[in-house]
């Protein structure tokens, strides 16, 4: 099973880091012999600026049957990441795009039992992501349920995350 790693990279002088920088969307587009799936996720990082992490390309260079999968990060203009929402995921342009400053973040405090809190971790903790970004994402799916084009868990499916365990 292919187990997608954080990627962290310096391009122009500029630090681009899967583990820090907001995944904006994850776009599945087919499986390979093997059934792994060929996975474009889109991130942005806190400075506004966007890149594409390409999972399980091929090893160019490798004979087929020993070839290993490598993750390709590339630089986008922002121009580019909007023509890449408009095809891929359009009901979400306005959350992507939206300015990333203090004045539009807030914050909500919750207080849960601790059993409740020790499931959340660990299922994020699965999902390979923050306590924030799982719960944040468990809220997205409730308010964009009717609005994903594939029905119920579109908004999540596209980005290979099982909400429902």
């Amino acid at each position: 099973m292919y187990v997608r790693e954080h990627i962290s990279r310096v391009i122009d002088g500029k630090t681009y880091n899967t583990r820090t920088a907001l995944n904006c969307h994850m776009h599945t587009e087919s499986k390979d012999d093997q059934g792994v799936p060929y996975i474009i996720d889109l991130y942005r990082t806190k400075k506004d600026q966007y890149f594409l992490v390409e999972h399980n390309i091929p090893h160019p260079y490798m004979e087929k049957e020993k070839a290993a999968v490598v993750d390709v990060l590339t630089p986008i203009s922002l121009e580019q990441a909007e023509e890449w929402v408009e095809k891929y995921c359009p009901w979400r342009k306005e959350k992507i795009f939206a300015i990333n400053s203090e004045a539009n973040l807030t914050t909500l405090t919750l207080r849960i039992d601790k059993m409740t809190k020790a499931q959340l971790v660990a299922q994020a903790t699965k999902h390979n992501l923050t306590l924030n970004a799982y719960c944040l994402l468990k809220l997205e799916k409730i308010l964009y349920e009717k609005d994903a084009p594939r029905g119920g868990a579109g908004v999540f499916l596209e980005r290979g995350l099982n909400l429902r365990d």
